[in-house]
């Protein structure tokens, strides 16, 4: 692992790529105390080694893409909300309310419109809720594909 070198210094294997480095310029990840590392495995800007920085940011992407697939399920029960309230509202307008028991004297009869005014304001916040979400996932992925580049660069 280690080799004497021209000057007297001494050598030492990169744990990733196998390349000989002089003592100084090689790193240990605190993270996974795997060294020594050469510059090429060490993400700029953070104490981690690659292969730490791409786990960790996996971690984080399965987490932005778990949110992302609660916010659409959200926006589906909107969806379905402001449906069952446009039906409300229609049944209402037409004048059908006489023939469902449970719409005479009703909060729902009264207000429908108002609800399902509110089931599409929610859906637009909501909606904007995961376009920015979406622009995180892509974010973080790319990170992570430069990550893994740097990780599997011998």
């Amino acid at each position: 692992m280690k080799k004497p070198a021209e000057g007297g210094q001494e050598l030492l294997r990169c744990a990733v790529c196998d390349i000989y480095i002089r003592k100084e310029e090689g790193f240990t990840c605190p993270r996974c105390r795997r060294g020594p590392l050469c510059r090429g495995h060490r993400v700029p800007k953070r104490r981690e080694c690659a292969s730490c920085v791409f786990d960790m940011r996996n971690k984080e992407l399965i987490g932005l893409r778990e949110q992302e697939q609660s916010l659409k399920s959200f926006l589906r029960l909107l969806q379905f909300l402001f449906i069952v309230f446009a039906i409300f509202f229609v049944v209402v307008r037409v004048g059908a309310v006489e023939m469902l028991d449970f719409l005479q004297d009703s909060f729902i009869a009264d207000g429908a419109g108002y609800l399902g005014a509110l089931s599409v304001v929610g859906y637009a916040v909501f909606y904007f809720l995961m376009i920015g979400q979406r622009q995180k996932i892509r974010e973080m992925e790319e990170e992570l594909n430069k990550a893994e580049f740097r990780r599997m660069v011998k």
